[in-house]
């Protein structure tokens, strides 16, 4: 038997893909470690998350996600036991606003603000989302690596630009 917790809250700051990329590291690993797994939207201001685990672990994430600083304001919009996962490919899936996977199966259904939607119909909208990632992205083939990017390199385009005299 698996307990899934559905939250949302307010973003404090900046979630920027970078912020995403580094949350998502860590919290991979510690969902696995775990035994839980998730699902996550947000947009310019809220984040809509969807966990799922033991209650054990989950109780033990959510505490971990109510010391973050990423979000302030976490509601609890519904804790339910449930025979089999809603995301059992996803130790941390995530999509946004923008995302055109959430376009495509939120845009269909002709709502307006996400939000507002009745828990069942938004998890149900992330498990579209999911379902159509995951075709696109084996998770088993996933790796997050950072990047170094250097400020000092000229720019390809201009490496062979020549000085024009004063």
């Amino acid at each position: 038997m698996f307990v899934q917790t559905i939250y949302e809250s307010r973003i404090t700051g900046s979630f920027r893909p970078l912020v995403l990329l580094a949350l998502q590291k860590t919290s991979v690993k510690r969902n696995c470690e775990a035994g839980v797994t998730s699902f996550l939207f947000h947009d310019k201001e809220r984040i809509f998350q969807v966990l799922e685990g033991t209650p054990e672990a989950v109780t033990q994430i959510a505490k971990h996600i109510r010391e973050s600083k990423l979000h302030t304001d976490i509601k609890v919009r519904a804790s339910m036991r449930c025979k089999i996962r809603s995301f059992p490919h996803w130790f941390f899936g995530a999509t946004s606003s923008v995302d055109p996977y959430f376009k495509r199966a939120y845009g269909a259904l002709h709502k307006q603000e996400f939000f507002n939607l009745d828990v069942v119909e938004a998890v149900q909208i992330l498990q579209i989302v999911a379902s159509r990632k995951r075709r696109s992205v084996k998770m088993d083939q996933f790796s997050v690596r950072a990047r170094n990017f250097k400020t000092n390199r000229t720019p390809h385009a201009l490496k062979n630009v020549r000085k024009q005299p004063a």
